[in-house]
């Protein structure tokens, strides 16, 4: 899959609610920290564009065999967010979507 594919996957998921977002505790920790909804975060993953990929497709050092999407984007007053996301089983899913470090 190339990312072109992979964003309008992605955008189709968020826009029907139909994703899997792995609740790490840096996802929650950004997320609490800048006061952002679910809803700001899905605005924001659809947002992506191709010039914020900074990564891949890569392959997913947890998964043998698959691959993955590295983005970073400003989400709010130049706060950068690193985004991590995949496609598989014809299922989105949000790897991590935290503050860049």
């Amino acid at each position: 899959m190339n990312v072109v594919e992979l964003l309008e996957k992605v955008k189709i998921a968020m826009e029907n609610k139909d994703y899997d977002m792995v609740p790490t505790l840096k996802n929650r920790n950004s997320k609490r920290k800048y006061g952002l909804t679910q809803y700001d975060i899905e605005e924001y993953i659809s947002s992506l564009e191709i010039n914020d990929l900074i990564k891949g497709p890569e392959p997913d050092r947890d998964c043998p065999g698959e691959e993955l999407f590295i983005f970073k984007k400003e989400i709010i007053n130049k706060v950068v967010f690193y985004t991590k996301i995949k496609y598989k089983n014809k299922q989105v899913k949000i790897l991590s979507c935290h503050e860049d470090e």
